[in-house]
């Protein structure tokens, strides 16, 4: 059987919040990409796509916490896991902006030091914060009732809207802002302002549920540095690598099997709008990753798929028979149909 490759990279096709000036950076991708056969798929999101890639019967909501505490070598076991992770909120009469983690550079001693003192809040409600690393927190509950809204989407944008919502709401909306107030008075916060950071001043409740129960997928081996990705490698018991040397991933095509590889490096610019960022990274995307790989399956007569996340495959089938028609959206004059505008 022949090799299989299928490339998760979510913002591949926007959304952008302006296409002026996109043609002339996006000419390595198309020069990439031009072979491919556009196709419709009936998976519209990353999350739907992920768990049909691994087999999963999934209802909403997808349990981005349980699947993250997996691969972080917490315990998920049959418990509701809930993202508790640390932001900033920027402020004003009419909106409060959403700057998550990556962002912060939060240390692991200010991480540490949140915790403790917000547990010591919580303990009171039978809830604990749990610290995977000074990113990625998460809290343990009984029932999976709320309902919130994903970091990715909460993320540069006004969260007013975005709260939770479901049954127990108004309880977890008054302990967010019982949380808010405390870190406002942490010393954690106090010492980042003296040194000119952005403070973590509030919490994003996001991605409740359980694990699901293992499917039945043909992948062999993933590729992700992504704890989602990784926790449906492990739950699964597939073989998962870290992303390091392409040309060394490549060299694994070599082999039968389907091999699965996710590329997140579009999601931070595409979440804070920033083209110019967004650019530079699917510049760096194309050159470093995508090139690399589809000329060593193209050379192996693998099949390639790369799955954008947004109701669309672009497939390099067995043999290298092309359709150069496909994926021309790169004209400019009919961008607009295939690169999703804000």
């Amino acid at each position: 059987m022949p090799h299989k490759l299928s490339l998760v990279v979510p913002g591949l096709c926007g959304p952008v919040p302006t296409l002026d000036g996109f043609e002339a950076s996006a000419r390595p991708l198309l020069e990439l990409l031009r072979p491919l056969r556009k196709q419709k798929i009936s998976v519209a999101d990353e999350a739907e796509l992920l768990a049909d890639l691994f087999g999963l019967s999934i209802h909403s909501p997808f349990p981005y916490a349980a699947l993250a505490s997996l691969s972080c070598g917490l315990d998920a076991g049959d418990d509701c896991w809930l993202h508790a992770d640390p932001v900033n909120l920027q402020v004003d009469m009419q909106r409060a902006v959403l700057s998550d983690a990556q962002t912060l550079g939060i240390r692991d001693h200010e991480a540490e030091k949140l915790v403790e003192q917000i547990n010591s809040h919580i303990a009171e409600d039978g809830l604990s914060v749990t610290m995977a690393d000074a990113n990625n927190w998460f809290i343990q509950l009984d029932n999976c009732d709320l309902r919130t809204t994903p970091l990715k989407q909460a993320v540069g944008r006004n969260i007013n809207a975005l709260m939770p919502t479901g049954a127990g709401a108004a309880t977890w909306k008054r302990m967010l802002t019982e949380i808010q107030m405390l870190m406002h008075m942490s010393d954690v916060n106090q010492q980042r302002e003296q040194r000119g950071l952005p403070v973590i001043n509030s919490l994003w409740f996001w991605g409740e549920g359980r694990l699901p129960r293992p499917g039945n997928c043909d992948l062999t081996h993933v590729y992700a540095d992504d704890a989602v990705t990784a926790g449906l490698a492990q739950l699964e018991r597939i073989d998962h690598s870290t992303l390091t040397d392409p040309l060394v991933l490549a060299h694994t095509m070599k082999h039968d099997g389907h091999s699965l590889v996710s590329l997140q490096q579009l999601v931070e610019p595409l979440s804070y709008a920033d083209v110019t960022a967004w650019l530079e990274a699917m510049r760096e995307l194309v050159d470093d990753w995508l090139k690399p790989l589809i000329d060593t399956a193209r050379s192996l007569d693998s099949d390639v798929s790369i799955y954008p996340c947004n109701g669309l495959r672009y497939h390099l089938g067995q043999n290298n028979k092309f359709e150069l028609s496909k994926l021309m959206f790169w004209k400019k004059d009919r961008l607009q149909d295939y690169v999703d505008t804000q």
